[in-house]
């Protein structure tokens, strides 16, 4: 059960484009990996999956090292827009990454608050639920 409401977090953005089998196996060795260093609760994960965040810091540690271990952002947890736009550009215009990521450029300045903040914004704002990772 642990497993199975991991991989749907790490999946809450839902893009017509299914994970493939590398791609399942490789998130489930990140998530263990993310779940065990950030000591994060199922069911806190549970709530990440449907969009509540709340301010749980192992939550945000957890994406922080999902997001981090996927080459989404760096060590900073500055964003990686290479890497976003390539993930998205298939689902997206260029207009509608523009914006989205013009909209979730994280203030906060610690990288695990940073991660969290990205995450919820690109979470509550794109137009199309698109796996990133």
């Amino acid at each position: 059960m642990k497993q199975i409401i991991v991989l749907a977090v790490l999946c809450v953005i839902v893009s017509v484009q299914a994970l493939t089998d590398e791609q399942k196996a490789k998130l489930k060795v990140v998530s263990d990996k993310c779940i065990a260093s950030s000591g994060a609760d199922p069911s806190s994960v549970e709530k990440g999956r449907k969009g509540e965040f709340g301010d749980d810091p192992k939550l945000k540690e957890f994406i922080f090292c999902l997001l981090k271990a996927t080459e989404m952002l760096d060590d900073n947890a500055d964003v990686r827009l290479d890497k976003i736009k390539a993930k998205i550009s298939k689902d997206l215009t260029e207009a509608e990454i523009d914006t989205l990521l013009g909209k979730c450029k994280p203030t906060a300045t610690v990288p695990v608050e940073k991660a969290a903040e990205f995450w919820k914004c690109y979470w509550a704002n794109t137009p199309k639920r698109i796996e990133l990772v």
